[in-house]
């Protein structure tokens, strides 16, 4: 067998992952605010949450802002409510889902609390048009400080264009846990300079916690904005862009959130984020429909499909083993041409390609998020984030390919864990 395609495949995924590393340094600066001049609207989704819900609704009480928390009890049954109820008042609400409408999934409840709120719209911001009502969605266990909402703020009155605006994610404790590193390297040391680059090709991609809405842009997308893709927030970017509203990252503070130190948790996780990026191929059709810009459905084209890596990675390891072992004859013309040029360059370029992610991205990561590693432990870090996101993410391939194969496609929910109490990655 030839291996050449490994190597350009490889290859022209490191010059990517290069180029865009290059581009997030352009600076993307946004004027001065007022983000008193918005309304904040923040939807927390909460499925049996009571272990951090309580400490969330009182972080949040504490922002400076027009601000309405909609907790969104979804048919929980570990004390959640009560924990709330005792929040309750001008500022945070709660939604309560009851069977059978309960427990289908974090889109069906994120509609029904949507619906709910746009009555009350009147009422809590009676002087706002549609386009100054921002509508944000937090997982229930995350530290948002005052400075996302005035980055948010000064990027959505940036521009009249800006439908969505996403900001970055860090982790919970990241220097109290290797499992917890991993994860913060994944957030901070990867996504963040990934997504800074989206904002020059208005490909910023929507994930997780720190998504930020315009009101006008999401009643373009009808009564029902979210879907039942178990990455709803990947699927609605999506149908944003598709709507022709320009998507921006704020680049700078991040909202904290618990990470995972349990494997199969984490495990569980990303096999719904693998499926759910598989659900959301169906949005392409639109995407490439809109009056977006060329680049923007290039990129955001290439980011939904960069999910199969893992399957080629998986299929890379396997044809290596089966040569070791002496299954199949290997062979690359491009090697053997390399080799011409001296007999160590064929391994250099590999050990290149094989650490080319980590190489890119782990030197920015000590600034960005401000832990100290020493030069010595860098080797060993590479090696182990190479191990760690290879079988991640290949596992959660596997998994997420049996349930779509065995027809299921409910929501996956991952059990919190009590991490820290530090509200800071470092």
């Amino acid at each position: 067998m030839n291996a050449d395609i490994f190597l350009v495949f490889f290859g022209m995924l490191s010059l990517y992952y290069l180029i865009m590393y290059l581009l997030s340094f352009k600076k993307f600066s946004m004027p001065g605010s007022d983000h008193n001049e918005l309304g904040f609207v923040i939807f927390v989704p909460a499925l049996n949450e009571a272990k951090v819900i309580g400490e969330t609704c009182s972080q949040l009480n504490t922002i400076h802002a027009r601000l309405h928390v909609v907790v969104i009890n979804d048919g929980s049954d570990d004390g959640t409510g009560e924990v709330v109820q005792r929040y309750e008042g001008d500022r945070i609400h709660q939604f309560r889902r009851t069977a059978p409408e309960a427990r289908q999934g974090k889109g069906m409840a994120l509609n029904m609390a949507y619906a709910w709120a746009r009555t009350q719209f009147k009422e809590w911001f009676p002087d706002l048009r549609d386009d100054q009502i921002i509508i944000g969605v937090t997982d229930a266990d995350v530290y948002l400080h005052q400075n996302v909402i005035v980055e948010v703020a000064s990027t959505f009155q940036s521009a009249s264009d800006v439908g969505a605006v996403q900001a970055p994610v860090s982790i919970k404790g990241a220097n109290e846990n290797l499992w917890l590193l991993m994860q913060d390297i994944e957030f901070q040391a990867f996504f963040l300079y990934i997504q800074k680059a989206r904002n020059w090709i208005s490909s910023v991609a929507m994930g997780g916690n720190g998504q930020f809405t315009r009101y006008s842009a999401m009643k373009t997308l009808g009564d029902r904005p979210w879907t039942r893709a178990l990455t709803e927030d990947i699927d609605l970017g999506l149908a944003l862009t598709g709507h022709g509203h320009r998507i921006c990252f704020t680049g700078k503070t991040p909202v904290v959130q618990h990470g995972l130190t349990s494997f199969h948790r984490l495990l569980k996780q990303r096999s719904r984020w693998v499926q759910g990026h598989y659900q959301v191929w169906k949005r392409l059709g639109s995407l490439w429909r809109s009056e977006s810009r060329l680049i923007t459905k290039l990129d955001s084209t290439l980011y939904l499909m960069m999910i199969v890596i893992p399957l080629v990675l998986a299929a890379d390891y396997a044809l290596g083993f089966a040569s070791l072992f002496g299954l199949v004859r290997v062979d690359s013309d491009l090697m053997f041409w390399l080799h011409g040029f001296g007999s160590w360059i064929p391994s250099t370029v590999q050990m290149i390609l094989g650490f080319s992610i980590q190489l890119i991205f782990l030197p920015s990561y000590t600034r960005t998020a401000n832990i100290k590693i020493p030069w010595y432990v860098f080797p060993g870090l590479m090696a182990t984030f190479s191990i760690y996101t290879a079988t991640i993410w290949i596992l959660a391939s596997v998994i997420a390919f049996y349930r779509m194969a065995t027809g299921k496609w409910g929501w996956i929910k991952t059990e919190r864990e009590t991490i820290s109490t530090n509200t800071s990655s470092a």
